[in-house]
């Protein structure tokens, strides 16, 4: 036995058997140590009391003890050796799966983008879309901003004198339209005196009134639409649903370049086809992709008949549920109005 040996099976003895070997270095069979401790011993004892050729023997067996233990280190060693070449291996092969993972995970995810992904959406497609979205009862609110009024020298050569020179008394810059629908609706819009003006629909009468007048109501849905921008021009933004169909045969429609890939806002836009179609010389839609929703609304080239501006824009302010009956007439006025009725007698 080496003064190695003798050196770490004393470190053994005295931390105990739950020691541990030093990181780095093979593990130590403490169990042929101790049975070499105790041949050594006897075999010592032994020689005490024997001549010189058995003083030999011993020597002679103790060196074999010694040889057989070197030759477990190197077994030992190589274990180790392999046990760490294996870890390598199994760190590369590990690598190469993750990365061959990674790879098919990549390959998948764009065979399932190439599968799944929506298809291209053609203008017609798109219009469907809008108008379906305006059919259902979702509540929205829309600010109107008027951007281009009409310049008195450019009077249409097919407009008379007495047309051209009518006034809209109603200021729709900044006037707000809220649409609970395909008929419910309410619009209000200042005046160009100061006063206010309401008009709308609660899905079975319609109904108007100034700040300080009397509430007109009348069992037909479109009696007080006339000013809404956009009505006279068959458009009225109260009746999506139905208004926006005439844009499958009146207009020509085409639908932009989806640059943005990740907004979900597209851009529809309609041209008048003729003069013969009354409406604005050009409808301009930006809408949800998926859900058809109206974000912003542009009418350019209204005609200048009703008065009003020659061109007008609805942006989406808000789309959050109503409070209950607010589309009637009641709601935005006291008890104390006076109410007419279409009909019957003042």
């Amino acid at each position: 036995m080496t003064g190695n040996d003798h050196e770490r099976l004393s470190d053994w003895l005295d931390a105990g058997q739950s020691s541990e070997d030093t990181p780095g270095e093979p593990a130590t069979d403490y169990t042929q140590l101790t049975n070499q401790l105790v041949v050594h011993g006897l075999l010592r004892d032994t020689a005490r009391h024997d001549d010189a050729v058995e003083k030999q023997r011993i020597e002679r067996l103790l060196i074999e003890i010694e040889r057989q233990d070197g030759e477990g280190k190197i077994r030992a060693d190589a274990t180790v050796s392999s046990t760490r070449s294996a870890a390598r291996k199994q760190r590369r092969g590990s690598k190469i799966f993750a990365i061959a993972g990674s790879l098919g995970l990549a390959a998948c995810l764009l065979i399932a983008f190439a599968v799944l992904r929506p298809g291209t959406l053609s203008a017609a497609e798109a219009l469907e879309r809008i108008i379906q979205s305006a059919a259902e009862s979702v509540d929205r609110a829309y600010k109107i901003h008027v951007l281009e009024e009409y310049q008195q020298r450019r009077k249409p050569e097919n407009l008379s004198e007495q047309q051209w020179l009518t006034e809209s008394n109603e200021n729709v810059d900044g006037a707000m339209l809220y649409i609970g629908g395909t008929d419910r609706h309410v619009f209000v819009r200042a005046l160009n005196d100061g006063r206010e003006m309401k008009s709308g629909s609660d899905g079975s009468e319609s109904w108007a009134f100034r700040d300080d007048g009397p509430v007109h109501i009348s069992d037909d849905m479109t009696r007080f639409r006339g000013k809404i921008p956009g009505q006279q021009q068959s458009i009225a933004f109260t009746d999506l649903y139905s208004q926006l169909t005439l844009l499958r045969d009146g207009y020509d429609v085409e639908l932009s370049e989806d640059t943005d890939r990740v907004s979900q806002i597209r851009r529809l836009v309609g041209h008048r086809k003729s003069r013969e179609v009354r409406g604005p010389k050009s409808i301009e839609l930006h809408f949800d992709r998926d859900d058809g929703t109206i974000h912003r609304m542009i009418l350019d080239g209204l005609p200048r008949g009703h008065g009003g501006p020659k061109s007008v824009e609805l942006v989406l302010v808000a789309q959050e549920p109503a409070m209950e009956g607010f589309y009637s007439h009641d709601f935005h006025h006291d008890n104390n109005r006076k109410i007419k009725r279409e009909g019957s007698q003042p």
